[in-house]
């Protein structure tokens, strides 16, 4: 690969299955897969980071940094940069766990490929959802510079919960719905021991499988596509000032009054021999 994919997975509530996703799907990719995989745990609670070190040991790659440690925005943000771009360095892809935290400035959204949310379908997580999400609208939606693609996670479904219903009918905007990651109490079980998708619990296994090879498609997919949004030559220029923000509160409005489109990727369980390995792409 000709640079590390960055996956930030985040929301504003905590217990939604963040560091659960962020570390097995970081532990997926190094031992599933031929790619190089880091986690960044931005959490302060280090769940993830712990979780890694018990199961993995020495094997283990990551970094934690506890966001309450910087004394101001600007150091913050330059602290976690610095520690992005480490972790860069010498791996394919670097996930990011992270309970969004309005000490940084909602630009940072722009420095990853892909932004994961995972949400179950309690009122009250839909609600804070859809709240957190319309807070960085214009971060999705901007034309200005290249957004991170949107995948919405239904986490902690039940049984024959119709998520993909409930989910197209509460957001309105576009996004990619992965394959639901079921409930299951065992789950905690596995906690600093082990990785969902080594699980002897079959179901436990296949349903973390089929997510991650999921999240896996969409980057082999933006590996190859070749119809990237271009950035106009005066956006650099013409950042943080008045038009900027004109540009973008329109983008806004014409997302808003359009019915949302949603890409649903749980299909994709069905190409698995077709989606490339990781060892195809580098060279």
């Amino acid at each position: 690969m000709s640079k590390a994919y960055k996956i930030l997975i985040t929301s504003q509530k905590g217990g939604v299955g963040k560091s659960t996703l962020s570390v097995n799907l970081a532990a997926y990719f190094n031992k599933m897969t031929k790619a190089r995989a880091a986690l960044v745990d931005l959490d302060h609670q280090a769940t993830s980071s712990k979780w890694l070190n018990g199961a993995a040991g020495a094997e283990a790659h990551n970094t934690t940094f506890n966001l309450e440690r910087g004394v101001s925005n600007g150091i913050t943000s330059l602290n976690i940069a610095r520690i992005m771009r480490n972790a860069c360095q010498d791996n394919d892809i670097v996930v990011t766990d992270l309970t969004w935290n309005d000490l940084l400035p909602k630009e940072f959204f722009f420095d990853f490929d892909f932004l994961l949310v995972p949400c179950s379908l309690s009122s009250v997580e839909l609600d804070s959802t859809v709240h957190f999400l319309e807070r960085i609208s214009h971060i999705i939606h901007s034309k200005l510079r290249k957004p991170p693609a949107l995948i919405i996670v239904p986490s902690r479904i039940r049984g024959e919960e119709d998520y993909s219903r409930m989910l197209r009918r509460t957001f309105n905007f576009e996004f990619f719905l992965s394959p639901p990651v079921t409930y299951s109490a065992e789950v905690q079980d596995y906690f600093c021991t082990s990785f969902l998708f080594e699980s002897d619990n079959e179901e436990i296994r296949k349903n973390f499988v089929e997510f991650a090879r999921s999240v896996e498609a969409l980057i082999v997919n933006s590996e190859q596509e070749s119809s990237h949004r271009k950035i106009p030559a005066s956006a650099a220029r013409d950042a943080g000032t008045v038009l900027d923000r004109f540009l973008l509160s329109r983008t806004t409005r014409r997302h808003a009054e359009q019915p949302s489109e949603l890409h649903d990727i749980a299909h994709l369980k069905n190409r698995d021999r077709q989606v490339p390995s990781f060892l195809g792409l580098r060279k």
